[in-house]
């Protein structure tokens, strides 16, 4: 099927008041059995899913979901459907249920949470989740009510871009490592630039060690660990570390830029060559850095010297991986109809890969980049 925008699982963070993730929301614009089916059944064979997912209820309309999906699950409804056949089999089953209030709606009894607007004149508890907070002043209001839970544009924002800000020093090295990846430069080179941060030596080793790896002895030294992992990880690597060094981002915001590279490699790695799925995880990986740093991306792709197809794509929005930036960005309610042609993607194809970028994603922001 291809694709069509209304056909688009969309997501978007719920945080808590440490702006820490605490749900993941998947929506779709015009819902179809045959969109929708496939996606949630991949969902149900999810042994242990990575995230607590809200997804609306009528997506559950299969008493095998009922059955296979995990507990934790948030379902949405409309507070005026509370009281639906399908609301009661839901909470017999374990999950938790959201009431959606539209504007002028009040709240009503049989929800485990409310989502509502900020400037609902619904009085706000401990389970409400406001989901508009756009600015900073929004969310200092919304923090100053009783409510826990927020969503909405400002989480996705990071520090002000300047052209004046210099690049952190974790970030300089990580970059001019990325750099001399790109130019070939011989192993002991790259050796001794990890040497030059004990902190990002430890991080390789810990990496090379993690069960990822499946190594049967440990790695000890950097060099033996450079032997192994080989540039490209290396690369990918390091656009993780980019993402998290320095004085740390927006949970929400480092983890859809680890959503945006393997969404982009899974979809993109179909439909090109192998390097060219490599070069899409970056460009995914570093969209999002100058919101991250604070610094213009021009000013950071300078440094670390990246394809001209990777660059082309973030600087210029054009080339052969422009589509599949767009497709992320789409997978985050950020694209309209007159955005890039995806018609040669296929809908059914792009939301499972959504799922298992999320997936991904959020096991690797838990386990590989801690510390």
């Amino acid at each position: 099927m291809a694709l069509d925008l209304q056909q688009l699982i969309t997501r978007t963070f719920i945080v808590d008041r440490n702006r820490e993730i605490a749900f993941c929301q998947l929506q779709l614009a015009n819902p179809d059995h045959d969109v929708v089916m496939p996606f949630m059944l991949r969902m149900a064979n999810i042994e242990v899913p990575q995230t607590v997912y809200m997804l609306p209820i009528a997506w559950v309309q299969d008493e095998v979901l009922f059955k296979k999906l995990a507990r934790d699950m948030l379902l949405v409804t409309g507070a005026d459907a509370l009281g639906e056949e399908i609301v009661d089999k839901a909470r017999e089953a374990g999950f938790r249920i959201v009431a959606r209030l539209h504007e002028g709606e009040a709240r009503s009894a049989g929800s485990d949470f409310v989502l509502a607007s900020l400037e609902s004149p619904v009085k706000p508890s401990p389970d409400t989740i406001y989901g508009d907070i756009r600015d900073a002043e929004g969310f200092e209001r919304a923090k100053a009510s009783l409510a826990m839970y927020y969503s909405g544009p400002y989480f996705m924002q990071g520090p002000t871009v300047r052209a004046e800000k210099s690049i952190h020093p974790g970030h300089a090295l990580i970059l001019e490592l990325m750099a001399a990846l790109q130019q070939d430069a011989e192993p002991r080179v790259i050796e001794t630039l990890f040497k030059r941060d004990a902190t990002l030596s430890f991080k390789l080793l810990r990496y090379i060690n993690s069960p990822w790896f499946g190594l049967a002895a440990r790695i000890e030294s950097v060099r033996h660990a450079l032997s192994i992992i080989g540039s490209q990880q290396l690369l990918k690597w390091l656009s993780l570390l980019a993402i998290t060094a320095g004085q740390g981002a927006s949970p929400a915001l480092a983890l859809s830029a680890m959503i945006r590279a393997r969404l982009m490699e899974l979809v993109g790695g179909k439909l090109l060559e192998k390097r060219d799925a490599d070069h899409l995880f970056l460009t995914g990986m570093l969209s999002l850095l100058d919101r991250i740093m604070g610094v213009p991306l021009p000013q950071i792709l300078e440094r670390a010297n990246l394809p001209d197809s990777v660059s082309e794509a973030l600087l210029k929005g054009e080339g052969k991986y422009q589509r599949f930036l767009q497709l992320a960005l789409a997978c985050e309610g950020g694209l309209n109809e007159d955005g890039e042609p995806l018609g040669d993607i296929d809908v059914r194809a792009a939301n499972i890969a959504h799922l298992e970028a999320i997936e991904w994603a959020t096991q690797i922001a838990r386990t590989s980049l801690q510390g």
